[in-house]
């Protein structure tokens, strides 16, 4: 195992080289790079018969026998693409090829094969025995720790633990978004030497993690719109330079996250699409009254004539839309003559990573997005309820009442105020309706931390005699009341704790409750009933694992605003809660 992952290093260290260099040669032509080339794929093919990767180095065979036949040769640019296809898809290998693969790429050395294939999936590692057994003697070392009465050495062993365990979570469940846009970047190359093109390519991407699953139904989506926009959008270059445009065209990719939706935009500056030609296809389909901008949507429709090599298969426009609906979502297109086209395709985020600051105001546990942060600043200065930084006013955010001591300068000119920091955490976001949240940081503590939209959050201009409204939690869990706890002070309310129904009853001076049914002397639907007649405004949320629709249905008819399984995701408690008592902001 330890010998394949050297080699797998240096094949794809190799193969990024051989790809730089083929392009390279299209700029220069220098004879040299052929013979440099034919080395690397000699040195691969050796290197990959010694661990056993026998299919690979056949290949590579192949490979190298197609440049010893040209040394002495000028390369066709369409073989060169062809290579750095070939190349690039390698790159992502894990294992041994078939024979299935061979055929495949053999096919596309010698131009039998339509070029756009599949393009490198997603490298889908698994934690390695290494990692386990690394675990495992951290956590021994804790067990160890505990039964010799060392606490702190064992708590600091789980802490490590914790850290590891959660970094190779991410790793195994995430990938940059960055990185995925950038793998287009020689398939775009090679598509341009297909088309007779040139193409300067353009990256505007938030440096952010998204679930494997949604980076592959990005680039399922990508690949044809990209395709597309090379071969059909973007003019060639003498035509470019007769209409007074730069020869080479710009084709952007930008992608961002807005209000828990990954958002992609493809866009170029070629001719933009043929309105009328679109037109009279739809007229002969019988889509007159349609669109032209949705028509092109609808499955099969196309104004080619004929397949052409570069984008006749694979995802089409219908697809591409089919994508983003089952992902809730949608596309459109933006398109003006002779400037060009843009489609934008919006869709759930699953789940995204991102690396948060957490603090911690006045016992409210809070976090915000690295991207928004600008400095960390100690005693600053208050000006007419401002932070005064570099001569310019920030409004200040604030969950507290106490003192001023530290301040987080935040783009959108935001204060942020907290008084300890908690932590700086690469976490998991789950998303959040309210728009005041970016969304919920899960996996650092036992319980999801908010992330403050500094955009959409409201302003502390009077920061003194604020009271904030406290919450009722009744249950008889002792887990449940800390995680309810401190999920809710984290959003900035009060709370007020019991463990039994009759305690409840007792309790005053609150704003609304959660209430458990199951507890251990009167049922929660009693107090429920109580809490009502006493005052009917007081909002209060059952919270329960009882999901038969009978039960829901007394939980409601007893009063209570909302019914909540504990299965659910424990978020929706702080949005009910901020809908209910006039919070939200939506």
């Amino acid at each position: 195992m330890e010998f394949l992952n050297i080699f797998l290093d240096e094949m794809n260290e190799n193969l990024n080289k051989a790809i730089n260099l083929l392009k390279e040669y299209l700029e220069t032509r220098n004879p040299l790079i052929i013979k440099e080339l034919h080395r690397i794929y000699h040195t691969l093919k050796g290197s990959a018969g010694l661990v056993g990767m026998h299919n690979f180095g056949k290949f590579m065979h192949e490979l190298e026998s197609a440049f010893k036949e040209k040394l002495n040769d000028v390369l066709d640019e369409k073989f060169v693409a062809r290579v750095i296809k070939i190349s690039n898809e390698l790159m992502n290998k894990r294992s041994d090829l078939t024979e299935k693969e061979i055929s495949y790429y053999k096919n596309i050395l010698l131009n039998e094969e339509l070029i756009e294939g599949t393009m490198a999936y997603l490298n889908q590692e698994n934690i390695s025995i290494e990692e386990m057994e690394k675990f495992y003697s951290i956590l021994l070392k804790a067990e160890n720790d505990i039964l010799n009465n060392r606490v702190n050495s064992a708590l600091k062993n789980i802490k490590n633990l914790r850290i590891q365990l959660q970094k190779t979570i991410e790793n195994e469940q995430f990938v940059l978004l960055k990185d995925i846009i950038k793998s287009f970047e020689n398939l775009i190359f090679q598509e341009a030497i297909f088309n007779n093109k040139k193409v300067n390519f353009i990256i505007d991407v938030e440096n952010i993690k998204i679930e494997k699953e949604d980076a592959n139904l990005i680039k399922n989506i990508l690949i044809h719109i990209v395709k597309n926009s090379i071969a059909h959008g973007i003019e060639n270059p003498e035509y470019r330079k007769k209409v007074g445009k730069d020869e080479k065209g710009n084709l952007k990719i930008k992608s961002y996250i807005k209000n828990n939706m990954i958002y992609l935009e493809v866009s170029d500056d070629g001719y933009g699409l043929n309105i009328e030609a679109i037109k009279n296809k739809a007229k002969q389909l019988g889509y007159d009254s349609v669109n032209p901008l949705d028509v092109i949507f609808y499955p099969g429709f196309s104004i080619k004539e004929k397949v052409d090599q570069s984008s006749g298969r694979g995802v089409g426009l219908d697809a591409v839309k089919a994508f983003a609906e089952f992902k809730g979502g949608d596309v459109k297109v933006e398109t003006e003559k002779g400037k060009g086209t843009k489609f934008i395709v919006k869709f759930k985020a699953k789940a995204t990573s991102k690396k948060v600051l957490v603090l911690n105001r006045d016992n409210n546990i809070f976090s915000i997005s690295s991207d928004d942060i600008i400095k960390l600043i100690n005693k600053p200065e208050v000006i007419d309820n401002k932070i005064n930084y570099n001569n310019q006013l920030f409004e200040i955010i604030d969950f507290g009442k106490n003192n001023i001591n530290f301040c987080v300068i935040c783009k959108n000119n935001v204060a942020v105020i907290y008084d300890e920091i908690k932590g700086y955490f690469e976490t998991r976001i789950v998303p959040s309706e309210d728009k005041r949240f970016l969304g919920f940081a899960k996996s650092i503590f036992t319980y999801p931390i908010p992330i403050i939209s500094i955009k959409n959050i409201p302003k502390n201009n009077n920061i003194k005699g604020r009271k904030k409204k406290r919450v009722l939690i009744l249950d008889d869990s002792i887990v449940s009341r800390y995680v309810i706890s401190k999920l809710i002070k984290s959003s900035g309310y009060d709370i007020i704790e019991s463990s039994c129904g009759k305690e409840a009853l007792d309790k005053k001076d609150y704003d609304a409750a959660i209430v458990d049914v199951e507890l251990p002397d009167i049922s929660g639907y009693e107090v429920v009933k109580f809490i009502k007649e006493k005052n009917p405004d007081i909002p209060v949320i059952i919270l329960s694992t009882k999901s038969d629709p009978e039960e829901i249905k007394k939980g409601l008819s007893s009063g209570a605003n909302a019914y909540v399984l504990k299965g659910d995701k424990i978020e929706k408690i702080i949005i009910l809660l901020k809908k209910f008592l006039g919070d939200d902001n939506n």
